[in-house]
């Protein structure tokens, strides 16, 4: 049975009518949600988690599950994938990293749930669709030029890197290097390909800053 911080949480979110950036407050409450869950390493899911924006709406599930592992040689590891019906997020923790690194975590849980609820925008808002010429299957999705300059991952990576910019007091430019520190084992272009993911990600922050596509940042 679902603890009754649970259950009001997710009355908040479902009772609350979402627009436009309002889905700020969706993002805020499923990221308290996946912190307090993590706390009691309670794994857990729910359905039909509904928002509108102007007279489109998006209806999703969201599933998140936590796994300790002992011999992990990182504190955690986040993997998310989320599509028009569904957002999962799977976090593996050491034990032994905990509570030291509790708030790297709560910001990458931030980055990741905004990262993936723009997939779900995606594929739900008419003004917000975007294919890509090639499509992807989610064992082939590794850090490389293409994949991370995919017309899907370009506005889902910059806008989860914003919000950890805001969360971390950063810069957007120090985000972007901070994620291709923690990433460069798993990037299979080196720094070289790196500078260009990077100038891409930057152009379409810029650009999208001026016609208010994405929050603010510094």
């Amino acid at each position: 049975m679902k603890s009754s911080i649970v259950e009001n949480i997710i009355r908040r979110i479902t009772k609350k009518v979402l627009n436009e950036r309002k889905s700020d407050e969706l993002s805020l409450n499923l990221s308290r949600l996946v912190v307090n869950q993590f706390k009691k390493k309670e794994s857990f899911s729910y359905e039909n988690i509904y928002f509108e924006r102007g007279d489109e709406y998006a209806s999703f599930d969201f599933e998140c599950n936590f796994f300790e592992d002992k011999d992990l040689d990182e504190p955690f590891s986040i993997d998310a994938s989320a599509d028009m019906q569904e957002m999962e997020i799977n976090i593996t923790y050491n034990p032994k990293s905990f509570p030291k690194s509790m708030s790297d975590l709560v910001a990458e849980i931030k980055e990741t749930i905004e990262h993936e609820l723009e997939h779900v925008e995606q594929q739900n808002f008419e003004d917000m669709y975007v294919r890509d010429e090639e499509e992807y299957d989610e064992e082939d999705e590794v850090y490389n030029f293409k994949y991370l300059t995919s017309k899907t991952e370009i506005p889902a990576y910059v806008r989860g890197l914003i919000k950890r910019s805001k969360v971390k007091k950063m810069t957007l430019d120090d985000a972007m290097d901070e994620w291709y520190s923690e990433n460069k084992k798993k990037f299979t272009g080196g720094e070289t390909e790196w500078k260009k993911v990077k100038k891409t990600w930057k152009k379409y922050a810029e650009e999208s800053k001026k016609t208010n596509r994405v929050k603010k940042y510094t």
